[in-house]
């Protein structure tokens, strides 16, 4: 009966550690926010793209949960972009008729866990503002 009492004990100790280890683990997410969780914003600014050269629109990060990019300005100017820098293929810097196409006055949130958190780069064939956030 004693033996079954400190097994029973060890065993319930050793539980109780892995429950409190579960719940006291920090989430280290990479990609889109955690499924119900919030994210919130960290950086709001205006970028210019236009026809002169691919502007970085987002610098690398480790980690984000959403990017968004509104095309408001009023120009109706679609803009063209590369997310991240490609480890494979030949599609490195937007120009005139390379890029994943955004039209004019809209806002995408382009979520980091399809698109990702690497430096992204917009080019448009005439001068236009952009809105950015990025969500953490």
């Amino acid at each position: 009966m004693e033996t079954y009492r400190k097994v029973l004990t060890v065993g319930l100790i050793l539980l109780a550690g892995l429950v409190a280890g579960v719940l006291l683990t920090e989430s280290n997410v990479v990609g889109s926010a955690p499924s119900g969780l919030p994210a919130s914003q960290r950086i709001a600014t205006t970028t210019v793209v236009g026809p002169d050269f691919a502007t970085t629109i987002f610098a690398s990060k480790a980690s984000c949960a959403s990017r968004v990019v509104s095309t408001t300005d009023g120009t109706n100017q679609e803009i063209l972009i590369v997310f991240g820098t490609p480890t494979n293929g030949d599609i490195a810097t937007p120009t005139a008729i390379v890029g994943h196409a955004q039209t004019g006055s809209t806002t995408v949130a382009y979520d980091s866990g399809i698109y990702g958190c690497g430096a992204w780069k917009g080019y448009a064939t005439a001068s236009t503002t952009l809105l950015v956030s990025e969500l953490y």
